[in-house]
């Protein structure tokens, strides 16, 4: 059983459709804003549209684990949009999947933070997996994962700034890319 909707391929076919159609640069430029106001000592809350996002530190640090730190919604971000991405292009590309997980982890030196160090707080790499279970051809999988992997903004953004080991697993077997 598919986890696509049988409804979901149109609304992915106009979508598409409608950014061919775009023929000036700027009229395809999107933004996206979140306006985060800080509740208390870490603990921070963003209100996009009614949908409430909280995060904080875990309380080993001083926050009051109300929710996700910081670098773990940014994790969960990059897995949310290759999951919609993957959504998409499997369903123009009639591949057939009845599971997706992905997971991310990224690395960093935390003493970065320090001001005292010259030591930079960003992520020194990233491994992004994909696991899927699918009847479907590898071949088929593996042509939609790397069209993922390249539309992906999130993707694409993370691989600007660091390197990015991708890995694919089919049915539990990893697979090459």
């Amino acid at each position: 059983m598919s986890k696509l909707s049988s409804t979901f391929k149109p609304y992915v076919e106009k979508w598409y459709e409608g950014l061919k159609k775009i023929n000036e640069p700027y009229q395809a430029i999107g933004t996206v804003r979140a306006d985060a106001t800080l509740i208390a000592d870490q603990a921070s809350e963003v209100d996009h549209e009614g949908h409430i996002l909280v995060s904080d530190e875990p309380s080993t640090v001083g926050g009051s684990d109300k929710g996700p730190n910081p670098l773990e919604y940014f994790m969960a971000s990059v897995g949310f949009c290759e999951n919609v991405t993957f959504a998409r292009y499997a369903a123009l590309n009639g591949l057939n999947f009845e599971s997706l997980q992905t997971s991310v982890r990224g690395h960093w030196d935390r003493r970065g933070q320090l001001d005292l160090m010259k030591i930079e707080p960003a992520f020194t790499d990233f491994i992004v997996e994909t696991k899927i279970t699918s009847t479907d051809p590898i071949e088929k999988i593996r042509r939609v994962v790397k069209t993922v992997h390249e539309r992906c903004p999130m993707h694409s953004t993370i691989t600007k700034a660091s390197r990015v080991t991708d890995k694919l697993f089919v049915n539990g077997l990893e697979v090459p890319l």
